[in-house]
């Protein structure tokens, strides 16, 4: 785990025991008014009451923002580091005919489908989460043109392996303080593979859901 994201731990810590410390402070003082039979309203207690209350959720809300709600540009060299990787596809046999992926419908109420594709031999499955099938003349489409890609060399894989590949985007939280704080460090924040055909010829789409 990178180091600077013990900042974040740290401050988690410090977050849970403060507000423990709160309310068991909040206890104890009431507990104390109640034995003394002090029974009336008691405007200083309240105002420090109030006080350790909205610094407890405001560093609880802080806590939570960062390590799970906090949303990170693609395009933010600061905060995230990108990788790419690009490999030829490689055509397999489906009821006697070749194709270079293989279409999946799957169930649920937001229907999601699964590529299957090869290459180097080796199989790979993937969600229409983090994939998308570009096919034709253009090679890019909506979903993908929604990340940043290095077109240069996709302009050469192009060439390289007649429009039949699959480019796929990794980016990575960089070791920073708020990606620390957000315990995100060093971590994936998300994938996204490309996988290029020249045409729909070459998609092999199953009806029936997978099992």
């Amino acid at each position: 785990m990178d180091a600077v994201n013990y900042i974040g731990i740290a401050f988690w810590l410090i977050v849970l025991i403060f507000i423990f410390f709160t309310f068991h402070n909040i206890r104890v003082r009431r507990l104390k008014r109640l034995v003394s039979g002090e029974k009336g309203f008691y405007w200083p207690g309240f105002l420090l009451s109030s006080l350790l209350i909205v610094i407890a959720f405001a560093g609880l809300w802080l806590a939570s923002y960062a390590t799970f709600f906090r949303n990170v540009d693609l395009t933010d060299k600061q905060e995230i580091s990108l990788s790419y990787k690009y490999k030829p596809l490689v055509m397999s046999s489906i009821n006697g005919r070749f194709y270079d992926v293989k279409v999946e419908n799957g169930n649920g109420k937001q229907p999601t489908q699964y590529y299957t594709y090869w290459v180097d031999g080796a199989r790979y499955q993937i969600s229409s989460n983090n994939a998308t099938i570009v096919s034709g003349a253009h090679p890019m489409n909506v979903s993908a043109g929604n990340y940043p890609w290095k077109h240069d060399e996709l302009a050469k894989q192009e060439k390289k392996t007649e429009r039949t590949f699959v480019a796929t985007m990794t980016a990575t939280y960089k070791s920073n303080f708020m990606n620390g704080l957000g315990i995100r460090a060093g971590r994936k924040a998300t994938t996204f593979s490309m996988i290029r055909v020249p045409n729909s010829s070459v998609i092999y789409i199953k009806k029936d859901n997978p099992k």
